[in-house]
């Protein structure tokens, strides 16, 4: 297996705890968290909720599943706030349907509205030397 790495230097920063709310989109909904708490940088660090229906990237196609009530088994990312200011997330994740079949891929944008509500807990990301 061929790829590349990254390493980062930083330190972990503070704890917002985020509740969203039925019908807020997921991606946005998180972004717009970070943006009010001041999150320049974060990581996704524990999610419990739902969604109405949900579509993913996974493996170069779109995965759509059909809810209501869809469960996120787990959510994980993070999110950057870029050069010019521009915030960009990157939330991957496995769901649950009505009938226990499982899915997973990356979150798309605008296309995954909260059910109940969506808590989670984002932890700030302070990369050395970033100012």
């Amino acid at each position: 297996m061929s790829g590349t790495a990254e390493i980062e230097n930083g330190t972990l920063g503070r704890l917002a705890v985020i509740r969203l709310r039925p019908n807020e989109d997921l991606v946005t909904g998180i972004e717009t968290a970070c943006r009010e708490h001041g999150l320049r940088h974060a990581l996704v660090r524990s999610a419990v909720g739902s969604l109405v229906d949900a579509r993913l990237d996974a493996g170069g196609k779109v995965v759509t599943v059909t809810g209501p009530g869809i469960e996120i088994l787990t959510l994980g990312g993070e999110l950057r706030t870029g050069a010019g200011g521009a915030l960009t997330s990157d939330l991957r994740g496995t769901l649950s349907d009505s009938d226990a079949r499982v899915y997973g891929g990356r979150f798309r944008r605008g296309e995954n509205p909260i059910c109940i509500t969506l808590e989670l807990v984002l932890q700030e990301w302070l990369p050395q030397g970033d100012g």
